[in-house]
């Protein structure tokens, strides 16, 4: 039960109707997440901007490099505990093809894997730096970063890597909790719940 009142089509101001019709759009759910930040509405729409912007316009631009986005959000949730946020995320990570192997090997020793991309691993090892606040002295790491990927793309992960650090702060703090598998976020919201009717 969270500690603060969950914002509702019913009991929130037009503004917030508009935000929950767009979390609609996007991931075809408002979660409890999305109705305790719109007490804060400004900073809900700035959430959802902010991951439609830089991680859902890869599932069409791009699947590889969304692959990469989930390792770092993934990674983030696992060093912070977050059940909230890995249980969306290993979800939406299995619909793009991850298996339970994989999110053990990002768990663990995720370095020696046969089962993550050379990219991948250094994403994962950007997550841990940035979250531990290591990143900035870690120029040999940053170097392994500019191997793989691109300016925009390095500041879309590091990005990625702090939204999820507050993201697992929040949920945690105000106690927010999982909604049941049905009832959380896709990245294919209309074409999973017409299989699951069908």
């Amino acid at each position: 039960m969270p500690r603060v009142k969950e914002v509702t089509p019913e009991n929130g101001s037009a503004e917030a109707r508009e935000i929950f019709a767009e979390s609609m759009r996007q991931l075809g759910a408002v979660t409890n997440f999305g109705k305790v930040m719109l007490h804060a509405p400004s900073a809900y729409k700035a959430w959802l901007m902010a991951n439609k912007g830089v991680r859902m316009k890869y599932l069409e631009e791009d699947i590889d490099f969304l692959r990469v986005e989930q390792c770092v959000v993934i990674k983030t949730s696992m060093l912070n505990g977050s059940p909230y946020c890995l249980g969306h995320n290993t979800g939406l990570a299995r619909e793009i093809g991850f298996t339970e192997e994989q999110f053990e090997a990002i768990r663990g020793d995720y370095e020696s894997s046969p089962l993550l991309t050379d990219a991948q691993k250094a994403a994962i090892r950007w997550a841990e730096q940035v979250t531990r606040l290591k990143a900035r002295n870690d120029d040999e790491l940053f170097e392994r970063m500019r191997a793989h990927f691109t300016d925009r793309q390095i500041v879309e992960l590091t990005v990625l890597i702090g939204m999820w650090n507050w993201s697992n702060r929040f949920t945690e703090a105000l106690h927010i909790d999982l909604e049941p598998e049905d009832l959380r976020i896709r990245f294919h919201p209309r074409r999973n719940r017409a299989a699951a009717k069908g």
